[in-house]
């Protein structure tokens, strides 16, 4: 089947072109080919509808296994697929965890081409290894406990097995023990009676694993980068020449700590929403190659339980069905180009998961309005629910 794109904006961060054109797609082959004969179908793109690499998920949650009430694969699939996602790396925190090669062939039997990650230590502890080299074997697509890891002699000793193993390995910079409030210090804190997390949680642990990571010299991904001082950090590092990469949530670009003012429970996460001088270094992270992705953190809960107060609800929402539209906020806004923004949400989250080069491609309408209600997530878990967004994707096609 030949799909013919008529003057379709087409994005290629790979190739840097960002032009108005006329494709022609072979769904069979899953080339561009010479527009020979008629197409079996024609997508007029009237110079507005958006067509590039699908999109890679670098970070999501799955309920199934365990807890299906939240999100099943197949609600998660198409979650990711309204969304514009053709690859979805799932986080190991399911139950019970991805410590055993088992647990990845149960997945398979519901998604076969799902990418997962395997737990880096015994039920996502962080008190003993896991069969890393098993799982390995199995085929994770990386490595992450998705929760810190504060036994940093095991850490020490996994990122030696993970320069031998050469699996992407991500890890979330965090400091529980000093991570005590629902939100972080600032005076929007004070004001809404919140109990406040200093931002150093995220910072001193960005500090000691980039010292970790010049001991082992293992590729790291920090994950959920939240604050400005991390950003410099993490820049600083970069330009050094240490082995790491980064990336921050679509929650952080999207609200900041002043939008705890409504107390809805959907706006919790760790780390917190940071200031808006916090989310401008984000962004600008993203221009200058600092942050190199952005996740959804899809992360999906019952009603009954994230209904809480604000302080007592579980951390983290949904997201899949509308990163990108989120994201082009800030291209619409002039803070983001359009390749820099599809490039955090495509080809940049494949390089990192050492993927080839994207096939499927993701057709966008930026100008498309709409009300978030019917999403294809099982979970209900966003404080973008019945709100009007702008932007929408059409078709995944692959």
């Amino acid at each position: 089947m030949r799909i013919a794109f008529r003057q379709v904006r087409w994005l290629d961060p790979a190739t840097h072109s960002d032009s108005v054109v006329d494709l022609t797609w072979d769904r069979l082959s899953k080339t561009f080919v010479a527009p020979v004969g008629s197409a079996d179908r024609v997508i007029e793109g009237e110079g507005r509808l958006i067509l590039g690499p699908a999109l890679t998920d670098l970070y999501a949650t799955s309920g199934e296994p365990g807890n299906e009430e939240r999100e099943s694969l197949t609600t998660l699939a198409a979650a990711a697929r309204a969304g514009g996602y053709a690859s979805v790396a799932i986080l190991p925190n399911v139950s019970p965890p991805m410590d055993d090669p088992a647990q990845l062939d149960f997945i398979r039997k519901y998604w076969a081409d799902a990418l997962v990650y395997g737990a880096i230590s015994h039920g996502l502890q962080g008190q003993s290894l896991s069969e890393v080299g098993y799982l390995a074997e199995a085929g994770v697509v990386g490595f992450t406990d998705n929760r810190p890891i504060q036994n940093w002699a095991l850490l020490r000793r996994f990122l030696d097995y993970a320069h031998i193993l050469q699996k992407p390995v991500l890890l979330w910079p965090w400091l529980p023990e000093l991570a005590t409030g629902a939100a972080f210090e600032s005076v929007w804190a004070t004001e809404f009676g919140l109990s406040g997390t200093p931002p150093q949680a995220e910072t001193i642990a960005v500090s000691g694993l980039l010292e970790l990571i010049r001991l082992s010299q293992t590729p790291v991904h920090f994950m959920r980068i939240s604050t400005a001082r991390s950003v410099t950090l993490i820049r600083q590092a970069k330009a050094e020449g240490l082995p790491i990469s980064a990336s921050t949530t679509i929650h952080h670009l999207s609200h900041i700590s002043a939008d705890l003012a409504s107390y809805d429970p959907n706006l919790r996460f760790d780390p917190p929403l940071g200031s808006p001088e916090d989310r401008d270094a984000l962004v600008a992270g993203i221009q200058d190659g600092t942050i190199d992705a952005v996740a959804s953190d899809h992360t999906p809960w019952t009603y009954e339980e994230k209904t809480l107060p604000f302080s007592q609800a579980p951390s983290g929402s949904i997201s899949l069905e509308f990163t990108l539209p989120l994201l082009w906020n800030h291209v619409r806004s002039g803070d983001l180009t359009a390749l820099q923004a599809w490039k955090s949400l495509s080809t940049a989250p494949g390089k990192i998961l050492n993927l080839p080069p994207q096939s499927a491609l993701t057709l966008y309408d930026p100008e498309l309005s709409w009300t978030v209600e019917n999403l294809q997530s099982r979970s209900r878990a966003t404080s973008w629910l019945g709100k009007t967004m702008k932007g929408r994707v059409l078709e995944v096609f692959d």
